[in-house]
């Protein structure tokens, strides 16, 4: 009884695109990894998001130390503002991710009262029992990182959303290092998130879509029309130098878009 155990509680992400939240405890001590939201199916009528339901972090508010985000999607950071009305704590992100939730708690007027903490890849962080390094992966928007949480019985690493670009546009490699020094020195669990990822084959560096936009861009005679997530951050930057070196103008519309 008087052995450490550690408990994996996923409260959202499982099964279904959005809501990812995963909380881990050992002891009296729980660190919950993102908290996201999704988008209502057809059959719910009037609902305009739907989030994780926290009724058990919320009978166990004493003991959550920390949230940690892996990037600044909205299935990962979107139920924030409603889980801190209920639990405030301390929440860890790189500085873009920081940068979307400073604006999504702005809008609910909770920023004042909420602690952000920047971190950048490649350093540590401990809570209670726990100590978690961010590791730099990549994925379809910018500064996301993995988290290798080391725990009373071991480590465990939680990759986030990603997918293995060797030549990502803002120059941030996925830090295959980083992985295979914590595989040499054996990990206890690997909570692996990545859309497709039981599909065979790879998916290719987002260069290799810079030169089809811009055979598109330089042989249209009018407008141009790009749609992308706004969260898009390297898609988006690839069209407006395609756009400069054609000698384009770019407009952007839609609210997350021009935010």
């Amino acid at each position: 009884m008087n052995k450490p155990s550690l408990l994996a509680i996923p409260l959202g992400g499982l099964g279904e695109f959005g809501m990812n939240m995963l909380a881990l405890r050992t002891g009296d001590d729980i660190i919950l990894i993102d908290a996201g939201m999704m988008f209502p199916e057809a059959e719910l009528l009037g609902v305009d998001i739907v989030i994780p339901d926290i009724s058990y972090l919320k009978q166990n508010a004493e003991h959550l130390r920390a949230i940690f985000l892996t990037h600044g999607h909205e299935d990962h950071i979107g139920a924030l503002p409603y889980i801190l009305r209920e639990l405030n704590v301390p929440i860890f992100g790189t500085r873009f991710t920081l940068a979307l939730v400073h604006k999504r708690l702005e809008e609910h007027a909770l920023l004042e009262k909420a602690d952000l903490r920047e971190v950048i890849p490649g350093r540590k962080v401990e809570i209670g029992p726990y100590e978690v390094e961010f590791i730099s992966v990549t994925h379809s928007t910018i500064d996301c990182v993995a988290l290798a949480i080391r725990t009373p019985l071991g480590v465990v690493i939680h990759t986030g959303d990603f997918k293995m670009d060797p030549t990502p546009t803002d120059g941030q490699p996925f830090d295959l290092h980083a992985f295979a020094r914590y595989g040499a020195e054996g990990v206890l669990a690997l909570f692996s998130d990545s859309t497709n990822v039981e599909r065979p084959g790879y998916t290719p560096s987002e260069r290799n879509v810079r030169g089809r936009i811009e055979e598109l861009t330089r042989s249209a005679t009018r407008k141009v029309i790009v749609s992308c997530f706004a969260s898009s951050i390297p898609r988006i930057q690839q069209v407006i130098d395609i756009a400069a070196a054609a000698g384009r103008k770019v407009a952007f519309l839609g609210r997350s878009m021009a935010e």
